[in-house]
C-alpha cells in the first residue's frame, strides 16, 4: 500500500511540472514588466537652437515604462530596442513641458510611461568662448617638470541656457606628468571638462560640440636663475615708496642644451605710475626661445609698500582770492608780478587727499587795513578738512585799492 501512495505522489508531481511547462511554453500567457530609468533622447534640438532658445540643465531625463508581452518575450526583451524620445522643437521661453514617446518592438506594447510629461525651463541661447587651461596630475622625476608646448584649440565655445552659460569659468584638460616622456614630446588627445567660476565640474549643464583637445607635452629639466625686475613711474601725490619686494630668482625649464646657457632673465618693466596705496603687480619674465617658466613661479609678483602721506597741488588765479573785512567804500583787485597763478600744495594722508578738490581750499587776504594805492599783502589758505597742511607759492600778492 505504501509503495502505491509513493507512486501516486510522484506521478502527481510529474503531471504538475508537465502542466507548468505546457502553460509556459505552449499557452505562454501575457504579462507586464516595468523598466526603470529609460533615457529620453531629445529631438528637434537644432530647431530649438535656431530659435535662439536652450533648455536649462543637462537635458538628461529618464522615464519608467511598463511593457506588456508574452512571458517568454518579456524574458528576452532587448533593452537596446526600447527608444524614448521627446520633441523640443516647439518649446517657448519660460516654463514648458515635453511629452515622452516610447517605441518598442512590435511584439510588445507600452502600457504606461511615468512621467510622460516632463517639466522643463527654457532660456535664451547664449554662446561663450573660454580659454583651454591645462592642469597637471602625477609627478615628474626630481629636477624635471611637465611642460605643455602647444594646445589646440586654445579656445573653445560653450553654449546653452543664458543663465547657465554665465556661470562658466573655463575649460580644463588634465595632463598626467608621470605618463610623459623626458626631453621627448608626447602627442596627447584629451577630453576636457567645463568648469564653473569656482573651478567645479560644470559638465552636462552647458554643451560643447567637441571636447577633445590636442596637447603636445613633455618633461623638461628645471633650473634656478637670477631674475632682474624693473619698474617706472611715480606714485600718486608724490608718495614715497617704503619698500619694494621682488623674487631674486625664479625657476625655469626647457631642453638641457638651451637651459645650460641661461643664467639670468629680465622681466617686462612694471608701470607704478599713479598708485595711491600698497600694491601688487604680476611679474612677466622675458624668456629665451625654448625656455618656459616653472609652474610654481606662475604667480610671482612685485610688492610695493607705499608711504601713507603725500601732497597734491591746486592752482588759483588772483581773482579767486577773497578779501575779508574790506571797507564798504573800497574796491581791491589782485595781480601777480611773475607767476600766472598761485599754487597751493596740500600735504596729508593719501586717503584724505584723494577726497579733496580745489574747491576745498580757500585763499584770502585781510582787507581791514587796506589804504588807497598799491601794496603787497600776504595770502592766507584755509580748509575745513582736518589733518592736512597747506603751503602757498607765491605767499604774497600785489593789491590795488581804490574807492568805489
Amino acid at each position: 500500500m505504501e509503495s502505491r501512495k509513493i507512486v501516486r505522489l510522484i506521478t502527481s508531481v510529474l503531471i504538475s511540472i508537465a502542466l507548468w511547462v505546457y502553460v509556459i511554453n505552449v499557452v505562454n500567457p501575457s504579462s507586464t514588466t516595468t523598466i526603470r530609468n529609460v533615457p529620453v533622447t531629445l529631438t528637434g534640438m537644432d530647431t530649438l537652437y535656431a530659435n535662439n532658445l536652450a533648455i536649462e540643465g543637462s537635458g538628461d531625463y529618464t522615464v519608467d515604462i511598463t511593457v506588456r508581452g508574452t512571458r517568454t518575450d518579456l524574458s528576452t526583451l532587448p533593452m537596446d530596442n526600447i527608444v524614448a524620445t521627446a520633441d523640443v522643437s516647439e518649446l517657448t521661453l519660460g516654463q514648458d513641458f515635453i511629452t515622452v514617446e516610447v517605441a518598442v518592438p512590435r511584439e510588445y506594447t507600452v502600457e504606461d510611461i511615468r512621467s510622460r510629461k516632463i517639466q522643463v525651463y527654457v532660456d535664451e541661447l547664449e554662446t561663450k568662448t573660454v580659454p583651454v587651461e591645462v592642469v597637471y596630475t602625477g609627478s615628474s622625476k626630481n629636477g624635471y617638470e611637465a611642460t605643455v608646448l602647444s594646445v589646440y584649440p586654445e579656445y573653445i565655445e560653450v553654449y546653452g541656457a543664458k543663465k547657465l552659460v554665465a556661470g562658466v569659468g573655463g575649460f580644463v584638460v588634465t595632463v598626467d606628468a608621470s605618463n610623459l616622456e623626458y626631453e621627448k614630446v608626447s602627442e596627447l588627445s584629451l577630453t576636457g571638462q567645463v568648469r564653473d567660476s569656482a573651478g567645479n565640474d560644470f559638465s552636462g549643464k552647458v554643451r560643447v560640440d567637441d571636447p577633445v583637445i590636442l596637447v603636445a607635452a613633455t618633461n623638461y629639466s628645471t633650473k634656478s636663475v637670477v631674475l632682474n625686475t624693473g619698474y617706472y613711474g611715480q606714485p600718486w601725490a608724490g608718495a614715497s615708496v617704503n619698500k619694494i619686494t621682488t623674487p631674486s630668482t625664479i625657476t625655469v625649464k626647457g631642453p638641457m642644451s638651451i637651459l645650460a646657457e641661461v643664467t639670468e632673465v629680465y622681466s617686462e618693466d612694471i608701470d607704478i605710475e599713479g598708485i595711491y596705496g600698497d600694491a601688487e603687480f604680476p611679474i612677466v619674465p622675458i624668456l629665451p626661445e625654448g625656455i618656459y617658466l616653472s609652474e610654481k613661479d606662475r604667480d610671482i609678483k612685485l610688492e610695493i609698500d607705499l608711504a601713507d602721506t603725500g601732497s597734491v597741488e591746486f592752482f588759483y588765479y588772483p581773482y579767486e582770492i577773497a578779501t575779508k573785512d574790506l571797507a564798504d567804500n573800497l574796491y581791491a583787485s589782485y595781480s601777480l608780478s611773475e607767476e600766472a597763478y598761485i599754487t597751493a600744495t596740500v600735504t596729508g594722508p593719501i586717503a584724505t587727499l584723494r577726497t579733496m578738490s580745489a574747491a576745498d581750499v580757500t585763499l584770502s587776504v585781510d582787507g581791514s587795513k587796506f589804504i588807497l594805492g598799491n601794496t603787497t599783502v600776504k595770502i592766507t589758505a584755509s580748509t575745513q578738512i582736518s589733518g592736512v597742511n597747506i603751503s602757498l607759492s607765491p605767499e604774497t600778492v600785489s593789491v590795488y585799492v581804490r574807492e568805489k
